[in-house]
């Protein structure tokens, strides 16, 4: 389906699509999710993002705050006056046709999340062992080497265990690396059994 034909239909035409009531810029907001849930999220993949980088900021905000931030010039005021809740729909539109039309070429969705990536890493409050781990400072972690000397296991015991959900790993770079509390805690379990 050719998404942006359809939301310049709506914009054309929004009674035969929002009924003889006012387009309102919360209702398209409505809208436009449920288009995108009825689309598997094909629609507003990397919506936010796109808009995250158009304003070089906001990356706690929802797509349809950035929307707002971006189209108000920042003076968001709740519930939008006729004029504002005009200006918002209409900024919307453009926004949605500028991005959907820059997704349509091969490959643009990934290159947008990339992006979108390099932009987070940039950002002074971006803490990448959070990102990573969950964590900051990161736990103690175990290379493989380690984490198998530990196990008393084989590197293909070791990837099985991975498979089998038993050991999650985590990467960083080219290393593969392993909570140590969990590798400690496997291979208790692992001895344990043995033992029994």
């Amino acid at each position: 389906m050719n998404y942006r034909e359809l939301l310049r239909n709506v914009r054309k035409r929004p009674g035969l699509y929002f009924g003889r009531g006012q387009l309102s810029y919360d209702r398209l907001v409505t809208f436009l999710q449920g288009l995108d849930i009825g689309a598997q999220g094909l629609v507003l993949d990397g919506f936010r993002e796109f808009l995250v980088l158009k304003l070089d900021d906001g990356d706690n905000l929802t797509w349809w705050g950035l929307v707002e931030r971006l189209v108000l010039d920042g003076n968001v005021g709740r519930p939008l006056n006729a004029a504002d809740d005009q200006t918002a729909s209409a900024g919307l539109f453009d926004l949605l046709d500028e991005f959907l039309a820059e997704m349509s070429s091969p490959g643009s969705r990934r290159r947008l999340h990339h992006e979108y990536w390099i932009w987070r890493q940039s950002r002074s409050w971006y803490d990448l062992d959070l990102a990573r781990f969950h964590s900051s400072p990161p736990p103690p972690m175990l290379r493989a080497e380690e984490a198998m000397a530990l196990l008393g296991a084989s590197r293909p015991v070791l990837y099985d265990l991975i498979a089998e959900g038993k050991l999650r790993p985590a990467r960083v770079g080219a290393d593969l690396l392993f909570y140590e509390r969990a590798v400690v805690a496997l291979a208790a379990e692992l001895q344990e059994k043995s033992a029994g």
